[in-house]
């Protein structure tokens, strides 16, 4: 489905610079902000036994059931941020390759 959305000139501007800094699309940001909201928004209606009129998409679902949504605590390491985060990803996951790749 496609929606077009019309931001306040300062909006727009905050939008663009944090995809710029984070590395995500705007139509990610958006996603993931709609389906944030309608979850808190839902949360009363839930509670009174209403069924839910709307769920997380699955990438948003995988992500929190992988404990990657919000701030993640790296123990003695501290806190990360989104990118962070993806580098220690994206180490773990070449380093599983190239083992894979490496005879024993």
């Amino acid at each position: 489905m496609t929606l077009t959305v019309r931001l306040d000139a300062t909006l727009a501007t905050a939008l663009d610079r944090y995809c710029t800094v984070t590395g995500v699309t705007k139509s990610h940001v958006v996603q993931e902000s709609v389906a944030a909201y309608l979850i808190s928004a839902l949360k009363p209606a839930a509670t009174s036994g209403a069924k839910d009129l709307a769920l997380p998409s699955r990438a948003f679902q995988a992500f929190a059931d992988a404990g990657l949504v919000g701030a993640v605590d790296l123990g003695p390491l501290g806190s990360a941020d989104k990118a962070a985060v993806r580098a220690r990803v994206t180490a773990r996951v070449t380093a599983r390759a190239q083992a894979r790749r490496t005879p024993a």
